[in-house]
C-alpha cells in the first residue's frame, strides 16, 4: 500500500441520458463518497469522437483535459451501461483517446461498474472491456456488474441498501487497490 491516504479517482460515465441509471450510480457515489477518495466526474458529452486529423494538429481541449485527469488521477472508474452486450460508442471513445500517445494512462488503475435490467449484470461490456483494457498496460480491478436493477435503481436513486453498500465497497476497495505500486516487470 502508498503511504498516500487518498485516492484521487476519475470517473467517466458512459452514457449520454442525463436521468440514466449510471448517472444515478455516479451521484451514489458522490453523495456516499467513502472516506480516503477524492473523485472528479468527468462529463463525455462534448468530448469529439476519436480522429487522428484532430490529433495530428493538436487534440482539442475535451480531449486535453480527459488525459490530464486520467494521467493524474491514481484510478479512472468507469460507470457505463452496457449497449448490444458491449461498450457504448461515449466509453469506448473515452478510451481510444487515452489509448493514442503518449499513453499516460498506463499504469493506472481501472474498473468498471456496470447495471443492466437482465440477470447477466453486464456480462458482454465486462468481457469486451477487459480485452480492451489488456492491451492499454493499465492495472485492471475486477469489476462490478449489477444485474435486474430495476428493483434496486428507482426514482432517481440506489433505492436497494445491499446495492448500495455493494457500490460503495467497490469503490473503496478501488480506491485502495488504485494506491498499490505497479507490480515491477520481470527483467526491470
Amino acid at each position: 500500500m502508498s503511504d498516500r491516504s487518498t485516492a484521487n479517482i476519475l470517473a467517466v460515465v458512459g452514457s449520454l441520458r442525463k436521468a440514466s441509471i449510471h448517472r444515478i450510480i455516479a451521484r451514489t457515489i458522490v453523495e456516499e463518497l467513502p472516506e480516503g477518495i477524492d473523485l472528479d466526474v468527468l462529463d463525455l458529452a462534448d468530448l469529439p469522437l476519436y480522429n487522428g486529423d484532430d490529433e495530428q494538429a493538436g487534440p482539442p481541449s475535451q480531449v486535453r483535459t480527459l488525459v490530464a485527469k486520467a494521467t493524474a488521477a491514481d484510478g479512472v472508474l468507469i460507470i457505463s451501461p452496457e449497449y448490444n452486450s458491449s461498450l457504448p460508442a461515449l466509453t469506448k471513445n473515452a478510451i481510444d483517446w487515452l489509448s493514442r500517445p503518449p499513453r499516460t494512462w498506463q499504469g493506472t488503475a481501472v474498473t468498471l461498474i456496470v447495471a443492466t435490467g437482465g440477470r447477466r449484470a453486464g456480462l458482454g461490456i465486462r468481457t469486451h472491456l477487459e480485452q480492451i483494457l489488456d492491451h492499454q498496460r493499465v492495472r485492471i480491478f475486477p469489476f462490478l456488474g449489477i444485474g435486474t436493477y430495476g428493483d434496486k435503481i428507482a426514482d432517481g436513486a440506489v433505492t436497494d441498501p445491499a446495492t448500495r453498500a455493494e457500490i460503495l465497497d467497490h469503490v473503496r476497495r478501488f480506491a485502495e487497490f488504485s494506491l498499490e505500486p505497479p507490480p515491477v516487470a520481470a527483467g526491470d
